[in-house]
């Protein structure tokens, strides 16, 4: 299954969440129930904050360039992950929101083998 280690989410112009994966909360250890309506800005920290705007609005324009980030779970720890975002259009073109996969950075994804495997 291609999806089993991604994560999507779909976030308004505003980084509203309006969807999240169950990959996705797994990953900021956030429930399905809560997620939705949080800022996508609630996972990242407080000095990181400058460049998490900027790629959203980087991400608001066609063909952005997928980046690593490191985010915030719920519970405060820092956790790294690759995203790629792409603005989400109507079929008239017009651009509503965005679209993202999120997956965990390898270095995280070796962690999570490690501590599963003790």
């Amino acid at each position: 299954m291609p999806f089993v280690d991604k994560g999507a989410v779909l976030l308004d112009f505003d980084g509203r969440i309006v969807f999240a994966s169950t990959y996705v909360c797994d990953l900021l250890g956030v429930e399905l129930d809560k997620i939705t309506g949080m800022s996508c800005f609630d996972f990242v920290f407080p000095k990181d904050l400058k460049a998490a705007k900027r790629a959203l609005d980087l991400n608001k324009m066609p063909h952005a360039a997928p980046f690593r980030a490191r985010l915030r779970k719920v519970d405060g720890t820092p956790i790294w992950a690759d995203v790629q975002g792409t603005t989400m259009q109507t079929a008239q073109g017009e651009a509503y929101g965005i679209s993202a996969t999120i997956t965990a950075a390898e270095s995280e994804v070796r962690k999570r083998t490690r501590s599963s495997r003790s």
